[in-house]
């Protein structure tokens, strides 16, 4: 069947009920449909177990973010590593088959001129030559393209901290869609960086209680549901 719309899926962290209400508002249909997730799944919404299961059992695709990454260190070591930060009871809970699901979500997904990634690209490398951390991390960088963290800016502020999101730098060929970063509460971020080149920023901070957003690529049609309660705080200024 040929696929007639792409749906693309921000950030759920655990949000289960307000992923699922998200899947029925966009209609989605298996075979015309291809969703596609930009990682996060788990972590400090409500059931982070059932999100990654609704997604393996219904084959949906998903780049690999940060908090997959954190969980899979955890998993590799048998969890005897002590770097990995914040480690979940349900971290045990996942079957097989979900760990298999997580371990091959791929770092980006290449559709025609548009990149699909969890968090950005580093301006002036090609994307097969970025690093997993910058794609699954990034947000910020300096005037030399080098990585600033967020718990930098949080702290000196983005001016003195000489902090340019990385989109400020990007000129494509390709347009991009990302996550984990969260602009806005109730809006993506679109931005046109450069003649025929986009940028869309889909995490609403559905977990924070903003809202869960999806868009379909070939209509750029925004899909939101708004969060069903504040589920997490962030100590850091959104």
């Amino acid at each position: 069947m040929e696929i007639k719309r792409t749906i693309i899926v921000g950030d759920i962290h655990g949000c289960i009920d307000e992923f699922e209400e998200l899947i029925r508002k966009v209609s989605y249909k298996k075979g015309s449909d291809r969703m596609i997730l930009l990682g996060d799944l788990v972590d400090r919404g409500p059931n982070s177990l059932a999100v990654v299961q609704k997604a393996r059992k219904m084959g949906l695709e998903c780049v690999m973010g940060n908090h997959e990454y954190k969980f899979l260190k955890w998993y590799k070591t048998t969890g005897t590593r002590m770097d990995v930060y914040d480690k979940k009871d349900y971290y045990t809970q996942f079957t097989e088959e979900d760990v298999n699901y997580i371990f091959h979500m791929p770092s980006y997904i290449r559709l025609d001129n548009v990149i699909i990634v969890h968090a950005g690209l580093k301006p002036g490398i090609s994307v097969s030559n970025q690093s997993k951390d910058d794609l699954m991390y990034i947000r910020y960088t300096d005037a030399d393209r080098k990585f600033i963290s967020l718990k930098k800016v949080a702290k000196l502020g983005k001016e003195e901290a000489g902090a340019h999101f990385w989109t400020e730098f990007w000129y494509g060929p390709e347009s991009v869609v990302y996550g984990h970063n969260v602009h806005s509460m109730t809006d993506p971020l679109i931005e046109e960086v450069y003649p025929s080149v986009t940028c869309y920023g889909l995490d609403t901070g559905c977990c924070f209680g903003g809202r869960l957003t999806a868009m379909v690529l070939e209509t750029k049609e925004i899909v939101q549901i708004q969060a069903k309660r504040t589920y997490y705080q962030s100590k850091f200024a959104i």
